[in-house]
């Protein structure tokens, strides 16, 4: 956390390197684990069910509530453009500062009126194909992201939601709802209630073949 939030032991490009080595299983895993693993994450990219076309990063069963979520993920971290730096052990003033400051960014920036729709966070909004097995499922957008963003006022609580119509963004949706996970807030949540790095089990199964791919390199 203290690597993509405080960018700690970290030199210019570290962290986007791992970011794309991890970064979207890391989180969508993370969300799992917060979700007490209640949910699949399949692997398919949702799209349009053409070549063409906006497409998301993972479809999400959730079985609990009966729902199929469409995720977009972002990386989002520190080191990003206009990222704001916290430390693990930040206070609850200075993390509600920061997630305040992002979720303000996101509304200025990618959820604005001043640029084109649908854009890299707005397109969860359109309705993907549904997996032919999941067609009878009801499909909830979601949108994860690494960096500290919430809508609770205390700046603490991981998911939130906010009604697309109050977003007023030119874009066609039927969706009600738009969902919103932070993975940085969980962690540090996790992190508060005595869990350190050890007790906090993801099931990344695409990364530790990543790695065995890596280990077989030689480099020299």
């Amino acid at each position: 956390m203290d690597f993509f939030d405080d960018r700690k032991d970290s030199e210019r490009g570290d962290a986007n390197a791992l970011i794309t080595l991890l970064g979207e299983e890391l989180n969508a895993s993370t969300y799992k684990h917060f979700r007490k693993d209640k949910v699949e994450i399949l692997n398919r990219a949702p799209s349009f069910g053409t070549k063409k076309g906006n497409r998301l990063d993972r479809w999400i069963v959730d079985r609990e509530n009966n729902r199929l979520l469409q995720c977009e993920i972002k990386n989002w971290a520190a080191s990003a453009i206009d990222g704001k730096r916290l430390k693990s052990d930040a206070s609850d003033e200075d993390t509600r500062r920061v997630v305040e400051y992002n979720w303000k960014n996101q509304l200025n920036v990618q959820l604005s009126n001043n640029i084109k729709h649908p854009g890299k966070v707005s397109k969860v909004l359109l309705k993907m194909k549904l997996p032919k097995e999941h067609e009878t499922l009801k499909t909830e957008p979601l949108l994860i992201y690494w960096m500290p963003i919430s809508l609770d006022r205390n700046g603490k609580e991981p998911l939130s939601k906010i009604s697309v119509k109050m977003l007023g963004l030119p874009i066609e949706s039927t969706f009600t709802n738009l969902y919103i996970f932070s993975v940085s807030l969980y962690l540090r949540q996790l992190y508060k209630n005595g869990k350190g790095e050890k007790d906090i089990n993801l099931d990344m199964a695409h990364l530790e073949r990543r790695i065995k791919i890596l280990n077989k390199l030689k480099i020299k």
